[in-house]
């Protein structure tokens, strides 16, 4: 998508994006995520505002955010003033931090990413920072899903007018989107750049990346499985010892 970024998304969305997602709520997430971490650190790639990191920071854990969005960050901080959560502006890519963690957390963020080498790298980069007993907790989307073109009226009331315009390129498996928003004060745009990948894809990258399947489901709560009709899937993957 011309004039794209990698912080575009975080820099447009950053002053409205737990408006626009508060019908999401994180509770199975953060539940899922503090039963896996047993008390041990917790790392959050594509942290964004902190839905997730500062319920986890509420319980206890030691929480790590990294997004590449400095405006993202600083509604974060704005809702954490005691800084309760580690923040670090940089391209989670790299994951720029030190040590090692009990649970990486990547929500929606792999898909990011703009292409399999990226993907891949990043991958491998969370690998160096698992923990031997730790687990990446991934959720991404289910590309059967996202792969429509169109326009689409999300949301209609007598003062917002909230329209989805998509394509899908299936040879590099990129989904590009705008959310247009339109009301009386004015219009917005918030674009979004994604390259989806199967789960089968996703799980060879892992296990070149010395990681392995350990569970999937398609809800946060683990309560059912994983199924071609959901819009996301939730994956875990553990260490592959003989790889360390």
């Amino acid at each position: 998508m011309q004039g794209y970024g990698q912080a575009t998304y975080g820099d447009r969305m950053a002053d409205v994006y737990d408006r626009v997602h508060h019908a999401w709520e994180p509770t199975s997430t953060v539940d899922t995520v503090a039963e896996l971490a047993d008390g041990g650190p917790v790392l959050e790639l594509g942290v964004g505002t902190g839905r997730v990191a500062l319920p986890l920071a509420a319980r206890g854990l030691k929480v790590t955010g990294v997004d590449v969005s400095e405006k993202m960050l600083d509604r974060l901080r704005e809702k954490d003033p005691d800084g309760q959560v580690e923040t670090v502006l940089g391209d989670f890519v790299d994951c720029p931090v030190s040590g090692e963690f009990k649970v990486v957390l990547v929500v929606n963020s792999l898909l990011q990413l703009a292409g399999a080498d990226t993907q891949q790298l990043c991958l491998r980069n969370i690998r160096r920072h698992l923990a031997p007993d730790g687990v990446l907790v991934v959720e991404e989307a289910n590309p059967a899903a996202f792969t429509g073109a169109g326009l689409q009226v999300l949301r209609m009331t007598s003062d917002e007018l909230h329209l989805l315009a998509a394509q899908y390129d299936p040879v590099h498996q990129h989904y590009f989107a705008q959310h247009v928003v339109m009301r009386e004060d004015g219009t917005r745009m918030h674009p979004m750049a994604l390259r989806l990948t199967s789960t089968c894809e996703l799980d060879l990258m892992a296990e070149l990346a010395g990681m392995r399947l350990a569970g999937r489901w398609g809800d946060w709560a683990r309560t059912r499985p994983f199924f071609a009709s959901d819009r996301s899937h939730i994956s875990l993957y553990r260490p592959i010892e003989e790889n360390r």
